[in-house]
């Protein structure tokens, strides 16, 4: 059954509300499917749909809305529903209508004939009908007045489960009372009522009322009361009623609350001031106060909101004074201050805003004098010595403001010129200063404002800017400002180009224009000539410019050069095509190629054609003869109807001239033409030239370059240098100009524009291969360089088939004095003009020695046969390149087949054959093909215009051809394919190349004739009728005999094969046509069968729950299975039109929309499925399979969505790294593989994002995470790059644009491209967490002025393969400092200190944000030589023996410290031991000084307390090891590490080669460590937990560069490691098992003091104090000892308890240790320490280790400085060494087989001169400070990873790589 007219629709609809009303599914089904009958839409109580929701009809409200589509459902129609559901009460429709259609809950739904049920909801109609169930699922309702007074039970019982409550824009007075007891409300409004007070009501029970909104009432007051009850409350609304005050501060919970930011509009009141009270509610964000009667502003403002208030409007106020404090608000970023009366502004050093954006000052009184203002009146005598003074302005901007303000309004206001401190505003984007009558000039120090692009000078009369400017508008007024700022002058300089076929008089053409004497003919050989020409104003011509100045190239040279010749068209030049009258039409045809290229290459230039040889033409027959010449060149460059004609320029009768060289008849017209034309050129691009660009202003720096250019290329030619600069010599020229203001990118590509554009060099924007980076500087030079490739003459020696290698193309450069690091850039070149086209890696095809004709007869292999195809395109015009393109495509694609299938079949055993090879046209697939076929190329052949390829069983022809198409010659291309097997495979294969060429790099081609015509068409001939005897008609529109072969448009095939497989010829109409064979493209033949789905394993549907997301062009994809297995199905659709069938009656244009629709789904389908089907890469999103009908094809689905949806989901709520750092590299480095292994495969994603990055996983452990996807706009290369298409706008790289030919560069852009509505912020969402080094390089890829700098993939991908880069933070260069300090896991700061006594001073840097917060605060004093931050305090020890303490709280300067502390040496390092509640032990801090004292300060709030005590090492050396005065261990070393060990009831600290012992409690010695021999000293200490679970110690000396692990328990050396390896990776050194140790030894608790016996006798000392020599200890049982000459010792009443240190003896226990070094004996020695009897004496200096101690090795340590470690870092269970050079090695102890073994897991590196600094600032930080040379500091900042970390990173790119490795194998 079908519906034909409106009575039978109107009559089915009937039906249809019948059997909805009656609840007959069946019926509905009937109706829908069979007789097709559609839903109205209208809603009205008879719609079928409505109906069915009025009875309850659940299955058949479902049924209805089911078919129709789902975003054409009205949302109407919805709301009608659902509301008549609600008054029924029908819960089970209301439950499918909101949730699975989304009906609108809060919108109008029904009205009735009588009254209104619902104004605005249907929930009164719920509440009407008692059926309130469903509103349990919603959580916000707005409330009407006839639902609060009507059904306050319902309401009341809805209400107590919901959170917000609208209740507005009724005529309450008052409110329900049990509106005020619902503890769970968080959001309400009652705006727009008619409330008086709030008072008399119990507010107590909105406890959790977070936001109040009672604006546009009459409230008159609100109660202290009513905010005392708001607990909660955070945002609150009273604009627009009539408050006179504010309640008291204390009624609002929110005072000191530093989370919330509470919203106070309270606009359109009627307060007289501000109050006060309303400042100390809380930090607030915004505050509005605008249309009161506010006269001044309380001074508490800048206190309470000075770090929290970013938004202010006071606006429409009676403010007469701004007080200072207003700008001393840090954080405000908008200040709204118009409508009121403020004549001054405050002092600038008052400001203090910093990130102030925009200020409105617009409609006040500023530039007002006390003076009442007269009228200036001009005296009798006016002398220039007595003129008025320049205004002065009297308001002044603050410096602060440069880098901030954005947005200025000074509009309406008195103000008699602009303020000169505007000028300074550099980061002004838009300034507003109409109507101030005063201003009467604008400063051009306006121009150096580069972002300003906003001038509102309405109204204002300006001198000193011209009216034609001013009438432009703003932006031609600001680039008048900026030209006269620079100095511009007027340019009258343009380039003329004199161009035509060979032999036609151009030069002597030019002779007579600049001599104005007859010439005769002038033969040259020269391809161009360059000279000058000045053209004054001809008689008769009115004009403002006297003279115009030509740059006159003259091309010409032999016909073989005209492929050179366009190579030096540019833009914005004048044309003259110049042709000779006497050959008549043959020479108007020549034109045409030259027309053609001078479109394509400079489509903003002017044209002139110019005929010579005019005395030739008989003077009887001249008029007419040359009136119909002129119409043969029309007809080129004019359609029929007049119009400008497609790829030609715009030439009209005005442009076309005649003269004679001879006779000089037509020569002043011609210079009258040429200087109208060129004084009507206009120049867009420069809006302050008045779009001329005769006379357009030039800046003079450009002038100057222009003469230094100039000046270069003289120089040049003189000394025989090569005529071209590198992009760095260019900036070096323009640097050595002492006046250049040429300063950043742009405008230098602007100098660099008029340079080529005045003819002055050549530059060409190609990013590919570099070719930008190269300027011409003479295009005399390049011509003759080009000439020896032309010149050439193929031999089977040099160039065989037009094919030369790249190493003979190499040897046509000697000579030219081109260099080897500019090859590269000029073979791009000579692609670009299709001179050389690569055709393979080696390999370049040479188009001028194609032949003409095929070598061979190539008649012989087109026998006749009725199994062939045939598609012709019939061009309107052949582009220039095309035939050479497509020549050489082609045979880098066969070459590439060659090549995929020798790696096929090169397992194979049969050699038979060997020189033939096993081709597909379809890729390297051959097994289980669906309508494939399978080749063996024997011979290809081509020429100029064609190729043959044949196969066994047949063969492919391409060639150009010319038709009659049109009524006019046009040219066009034939192909035939011809197979026995009718595999027609491989006209798809054609097909591709040919469409793809065309619509990359011609896309004029696909548009349309001003006639709406196509300029390409396809056709395909029946191979029905081509095969039997015929009349071939080459026009398809004629077919006035039955023998005509009927030519089928590609528009009916495509339509045709939308939804069929046969197209019907009207010659045979019982026999149709396969669409297979016709359009084997269409039907992707030549695709493997195991790709294409079974439908019958296919599970999809296409309801709204299935849709995943929209590709690009309208496809959908949905969530599918196939054979069990989830799959996302990629949809494309058809639009279709109303009508059931297209016929001869359908609307053209309709058809013609219909097609060009369906063919950009079928190219887009074909292209990505076969890039798709190409690709195998664990990082690429698989395919499948395909399908036809439906058109659509299968990839593999991402269980966790596109990128973007995570990152959106992810972040709310957080700035920080949403997937984590780990995660957020792993899934960058994946997007990079991905990339590489794109372009490895010739391919360029034009269109990366986020959203086209699909996730598999978020867990690290995963080898793949994500996936790259939809390559739909993705472009193949060729070698030669890609021209531009459109991508996502923000996410294309800059060089992808028209006539721009870019490379693989184009993709990383995209990598963190970002839209432009959302400024970068997906960039950010992914790489926050990664930002600086890695988001360096990403910036790198993102940077879009040139992609020079920009990476490619594999180079990228290599370099993220390394740890450093995903390890390294990021580098921030810094000043030039003298000292350096990081305080150990103190925070993320980082505190330079230079100068010395008064000018020395201090800058922190935030190393968490990576920005310095104070700079160069002065702090005098001397010199530091030590510091060390504590939470709240900074110790600082100075060189005059001194430290000083710094309070740190609320970041007060270091001018006034707490504490000073005299000491008795120089302090060199500083020791925080924290207070240790298990033995009730007060915080201490360790002091060593420079001569091996040590001082210990109790510490009672971060202050020291009296009474420190004193450790000397010398002492414990001497009189407890009997160690003589004459050892070298007895020297004053200074203490330069101290270390707590085993919780920190021990303390190392260093001691010369040594390490002293000493519990951390009783400050007594344990023992002494020798890890090493003199003249080595421990330079570093560390302790981390790696050694069985015990605690380690790793030391490290600064002679033989060793590395020295300690079991802490034991005391005894487990590992030795030598630090000098030039290349440690992977080094790996055993850790050994300490002898007697099995598990982690503790102290013996059972041993007491009194029981030991007293071994050494008491020291007895005695401490002297006095102002000059300080503290001095003197030990009595000597005369003077070194402690006393070196002021240090113990305290008296430490050394009284020495004659209580335990007996020396061994112990493994290691609680009683001895002092000696007997610990420290090489790990393979024999003899062991726990073998030696208790009672053996022990020397101090016993078995050392040979490795650290040995002194043969430590005389003759000779290590680098750049491999000498600088100190020991423990991080995260890891140790990491810096090195001098700038590595950083990292250590981790493994367990392997039951034994520990250490091994340089990475080695970090980053670039630095000379490493200085480095520590663990904080748990997850690691700073290194490096040390330029000239003695400027740089910063690197790393996270703290350890061996975990580094496991997850080596894992994730070796995971990856096998897998692509058997993705390979497998395939």
């Amino acid at each position: 059954v079908c519906v034909h007219n409106g009575q039978e629709l109107q009559t089915f609809v009937q039906l249809l509300c019948l059997v909805a009303q009656n609840g007959d599914l069946d019926g509905v089904r009937f109706l829908l499917q069979e007789a097709r009958v559609t839903v109205p839409q209208e809603p009205s109580e008879e719609n079928p749909a409505v109906l069915a929701a009025h009875h309850g009809h659940q299955l058949l409200v479902r049924e209805l809305l089911d078919s129709i589509p789902r975003p054409c459902v009205r949302k109407d129609l919805l709301n009608w529903m659902l509301a008549t559901a609600c008054q029924q009460g029908h819960l089970e429709v209301v439950k499918l209508l909101v949730h699975t259609y989304n009906a609108d809950t809060e919108d109008c739904a029904v009205h009735s004939g009588e009254f209104a049920i619902i104004t605005g909801l249907p929930l009164y109609a719920a509440a009407q009908a008692g059926t309130v169930g469903f509103c349990s699922s919603h959580t916000s309702h707005y409330y009407c007045r006839e639902c609060l007074l009507n059904y306050k039970a319902i309401i009341k019982h809805l209400i107590l489960r919901c959170y917000f409550m609208f209740y507005a824009i009724n005529t309450a007075s008052t409110l329900a009372l049990f509106l005020f007891c619902l503890s769970a409300y968080h959001h309400r409004s009652v705006l727009a009522n008619s409330r008086r007070s709030a008072a008399g009501t119990n507010w107590i029970g909105l406890r959790k009322l977070q936001e109040l909104d009672v604006s546009d009432n009459s409230l008159t007051d609100l109660p202290s009361s009513i905010l005392h009850c708001l607990k909660a409350l955070s945002s609150l609304n009273i604009s627009r009623n009539k408050l006179s005050s504010f309640p008291d501060p204390w009624a609002c919970p929110l005072v000191g609350c530093r989370h919330r930011h509470v919203l106070h509009v309270i606009t359109h009141t009627n307060m007289h001031q501000f109050q006060p009270h309303l400042i100390s509610f809380s930090p607030q964000k915004i505050c509005k106060a605008s249309s009161n009667q506010i006269e001044f502003l309380p001074d508490t403002i800048s206190i309470f909101w000075k770090t929290h208030l970013m938004e202010v409007d006071i606006s429409e106020n009676v403010l007469k004074e701004l007080p200072s404090y207003i700008f001393e608000l840090e954080a405000i970023v908008s200040l709204k201050l118009c409508g009121n009366q403020i004549s001054t502004l405050p002092s600038p050093n008052k400001w203090k805003c910093s990130c102030l954006r925009t200020l409105d000052l617009s409609r006040n009184q500023l530039g007002k004098t006390g003076e009442p203002t007269k009228t200036r009146k001009l005296a009798f005598f006016t002398t220039w010595h007595r003129r008025d003074p320049e205004p002065v302005c009297p308001i002044q901007f603050p410096v602060i403001l440069r880098d901030s303000l954005e947005v200025l309004f000074l509009n309406d206001n008195q103000l008699e010129c602009v303020p000169p401190s505007v000028c300074a505003l550099k980061n002004l984007s838009e300034l507003y200063l109409s109507n101030n009558p005063g201003i009467q000039d604008l400063p051009v120090e306006l121009g150096q404002l580069s972002n300003l692009w906003q001038l509102d000078i309405e109204d204002l009369n300006i001198t000193n800017i011209p009216a034609d400017v001013r009438k432009d508008g703003p932006a031609a007024v600001l680039a008048y400002l900026r030209a006269e700022l620079r100095g511009a002058e007027p340019c009258r300089l343009l380039k003329l180009m004199v161009v035509g076929p060979p032999r036609q008089g151009k030069s002597a053409l030019l002779e007579g224009l600049q001599t104005s004497k007859p010439s005769s003919f002038i033969n040259t050989d020269r391809s161009i000539h360059t000279s000058g020409w000045d053209l004054e104003r001809p008689g008769g011509v009115k004009s403002a410019v006297d003279s115009v100045s030509f740059n006159v190239w003259d091309i010409g040279g032999p016909a073989s050069m005209s492929t050179v010749n366009q190579c030096f068209f540019t833009d914005k030049a004048l044309f003259m095509v110049i042709w000779n009258l006497a050959l008549g039409e043959e020479a108007v045809a020549n034109l045409q190629s030259w027309l053609l290229n001078i479109e394509a290459r400079a489509p903003n230039s002017a044209v002139i054609v110019v005929g010579t040889h005019l005395d030739l033409i008989d003077t009887k027959f001249r008029t007419e003869r040359v009136a119909t010449l002129r119409a043969y060149i029309l007809a080129l460059c004019r359609t029929p109807s007049g119009a400008r004609a497609s790829g030609y320029p715009d030439i009209t009768w005005k442009h076309l001239h005649e003269v004679s060289c001879k006779t000089l008849e037509g020569m002043d017209g011609l210079r009258r033409l040429l200087f109208q034309v060129a004084c009507s050129m206009k120049d867009i691009s420069n809006p302050a030239s008045c779009h001329k660009l005769v006379g357009r202003l030039i800046p003079k720096s450009y002038l100057t370059l222009q003469e230094a250019i100039k000046a270069e290329r003289l120089r040049r030619d003189e000394v025989d240098e090569v005529q071209y600069l590198m992009d760095s010599e260019l900036e070096q020229i323009i640097e050595q100009s002492p006046a250049s203001d040429i300063k950043d990118y742009e405008d230098l590509q602007t100098a660099i524009n008029f340079l080529i554009e005045t003819g002055t060099m050549l530059h060409f924007s190609d990013t590919s291969h570099g070719l930008c980076k190269l300027y011409f500087l003479d295009a005399v030079w390049l011509s003759e360089c080009l000439e020896r490739i032309i010149n050439l003459r193929g031999s089977r020696s040099v160039a065989r088939n037009g094919v030369i290698k790249a190493e003979d193309l190499r040897m046509l450069l000697v000579g030219t004095r081109f260099t080897q690091q500019t090859e590269e850039q000029y073979f791009q070149f000579l692609a670009k003009f299709e001179i050389a086209l690569p055709v393979a890696s080696n390999s370049y095809l040479l188009p001028h020695l194609l032949p003409p004709k095929p070598a061979l007869d190539i008649h012989g292999f087109r026998h006749q046969s009725n199994n062939s195809i045939q598609r012709h395109f019939k061009m309107s015009f052949v582009p220039a390149g095309f035939w050479e393109r497509f020549i050489a495509r082609m045979l880098i694609s066969l070459n590439q087949m060659d090549v995929q299938a020798f790696e096929t079949k090169r397992p194979t055993k049969n050699q038979r054959n060997h020189s033939t090879v096993i081709y597909s046209f379809a890729g390297n697939q051959q097994r289980n093909r669906c309508s494939t076929f399978r080749v063996r190329r024997s011979q290809t052949i081509y020429w100029k215009e064609g190729l043959l390829v044949t196969f066994d069983g047949g063969y492919l022809s391409v060639e150009s051809s010319d038709l009659n198409w049109k009524k006019k010659k046009s040219g066009g291309i034939k192909i035939i394919c011809q197979s026995e097997t009718r595999d027609f495979s491989a006209m798809a294969f054609i097909t591709d190349h040919v469409n793809a060429l065309i619509e990359q790099w011609f896309p004029a081609l696909t548009g349309s004739e001003s006639d709406g015509s196509r300029l390409i068409e396809q056709y395909a001939p029946c191979p029905y009728c081509s095969s039997g005897p015929r009349v071939s008609d080459p026009l398809p529109l004629s077919r006035s005999s039955q023998c005509t072969v009927h030519y089928f448009n590609m528009e009916d095939c495509v339509l045709a094969a939308v939804d069929k497989e046969h197209i019907s010829c009207p010659n045979h109409p019982k026999q149709p046509v396969p669409l297979q064979e016709l359009v084997p493209e269409l039907f992707m033949t030549d695709f493997p069968s195991r790709l294409f789905l079974l439908k019958s394993d296919l599970q999809c549907s296409e309801d709204a729950a299935d849709i995943l997301g929209q590709g690009g062009s309208g496809t959908i994809i949905y969530r599918a299975k196939y054979r069990g297995h989830p799959v996302a199905i990629k949809r494309f659709h058809f639009k279709k039109c109303k009508q059931q069938s297209l016929n001869s009656s359908t609307d053209t244009m309709m058809k013609h929309l219909q097609s060009m629709d369906a063919a950009r789904s079928f190219s887009e389908f074909r292209q990505e499925a076969s890039m798709l089907h190409s690709l195998q890469h664990p990082c690429i999103v698989a395919l499948v399979g395909i399908s036809i009908h439906p058109l659509c094809f299968a990839l593999q689905l991402a269980p966790l969505g596109s990128l973007n949806t995570i990152l959106e989901e992810r972040a709310k709520g957080s700035q920080y790294v949403p997937l984590g750092h780990m995660l957020t590299f792993k899934v960058a480095y994946q997007i990079v593989t991905g990339l590489a292994y794109l372009h490895k495969k010739n391919i360029i994603f034009c269109d990366l994002k986020s959203d086209n990055i699909l996730v598999w996983s978020l867990e690290l452990e995963d080898s793949v995470n994500v996936k790259l996807s939809d390559y739909g706009i993705s472009r193949q290369s060729f070698h030669e790059g890609a021209l531009g298409v459109e991508g996502t706008p923000g996410y294309q790289a800059p060089e992808i644009r028209p006539g721009i030919v870019y490379d693989e560069k184009g993709s990383l852009l995209s990598l963190c491209g970002s839209r432009p509505a959302e400024q970068k912020e997906i960039y950010y969402q992914v790489s926050n967490g990664i930002y600086d080094h890695v988001s360096t390089t990403f910036m790198r890829c993102h940077k879009r002025t040139t992609d020079v700098v920009r990476p490619l993939a594999a180079p990228l991908m290599r370099q993220m393969q390394e740890p450093s880069f995903a390890c390294l933070r990021y580098l921030l260069p810094c000043q030039e400092h003298s000292q350096l300090f990081l305080s150990p896991l103190q925070g993320h700061n980082a505190v330079f200190w230079d100068g010395n006594k008064d000018d020395r001073n201090y800058t922190v840097v935030n190393l968490a944000k990576g920005q310095v917060e104070v700079k160069r605060m002065p702090c005098p004093g001397t010199r530091l030589s030590c510091q060390m931050k504590m939470e709240n305090s900074l110790w600082t020890a100075t060189e005059e023996q001194e430290v000083f303490i710094y309070s740190l709280k609320e970041m007060c300067p270091l001018s006034h410290p707490q504490k000073l502390l005299s000491c008795p040496a120089v302090v060199t390092c500083l020791f925080l031991l924290p207070a240790r509640k298990e033995v009730s032990s007060l915080a201490q801090v360790f002091a060593g000084m420079s001569d091996g004292l040590v001082v210990v300060y109790s510490l009672v709030d971060d202050i020291p307390v009296e009474g420190e005590s004193y450790i000397c090492s010398h002492t414990i050396n001497k009189h407890l090891l009997n160690m003589e005065d004459s050892d070298p261990r007895q020297r004053p070393y200074a203490v330069r590490n101290i270390v707590p060990v085993r919780s920190g009831s021990e303390v190392w600290y260093t001691n010369g080669p040594g390490v002293l012992v000493i519990d951390s409690l009783a400050l007594q010695p344990i023992r002494r460590l020798e890890p090493y021999l003199p003249p080595s000293c421990v330079l570093s200490m560390v302790s981390s937990a790696s050694c069985w679970g015990d605690e380690a110690v790793w030391c490290l000396d600064d002679h033989t560069n060793t590395l020295l692990m300690y079991h802490a328990a034991s005391y005894q050396i487990c590992a030795t490691y030598n630090c000098s390896d030039a290349n440690p990776l992977r080094d790996v050194f055993p850790v050994q098992r300490p002898a007697g140790v099995m598990t982690p030894v503790t102290p013996d608790p059972d041993i007491d003091e009194e029981s030991l016996p007293a071994a050494l006798e008491p020291v007895k000392v005695t401490v002297t104090h006095r102002e000059d020599a300080g503290t001095q200890i003197l030990c009595q049982q000597d005369s003077l000892d070194y402690c006393s000459m070196t002021s240090s010792g113990f305290s008296s009443e430490q050394l009284d308890q020495i004659g209580h240190f335990p007996h020396i003896e061994r112990s493994s226990s290691g609680a009683l240790s001895s002092l000696t070094s007997s610990s420290s004996m090489p790990l393979s020695a024999d003899f062991e320490e726990t073998d030696r009897p208790p009672d053996e004496p022990v020397s101090p200096g016993s078995c050392p280790s040979r490795s650290a101690t040995d002194p043969e090795l430590a005389a003759q340590s000779h290590t680098p400085v750049q491999l000498k470690a600088l100190n020991i870092i423990a991080v995260n269970s890891t140790i990491w060494v810096p090195r001098r050079g700038g590595d950083i090695m990292v250590i981790e102890v493994q367990e392997q087989a039951g034994a520990l073994r250490a091994r340089v897991i990475a080695v970090l590196t980053a670039p630095g001169v000379t490493l200085a600094e480095a520590a663990l600032v904080a748990k997850d930080t690691v700073v290194c400070g490096f040390r330029n040379e000239n003695m400027a500091w740089c910063l690197a900042v790393w996270r703290s990873w350890g061996g975990r970390e580094l496991e997850l990173f080596y894992q994730g790119y070796e995971e990856l790589g096998r897998l692509e490795s058997s993705l390979r194998k497998r395939r």
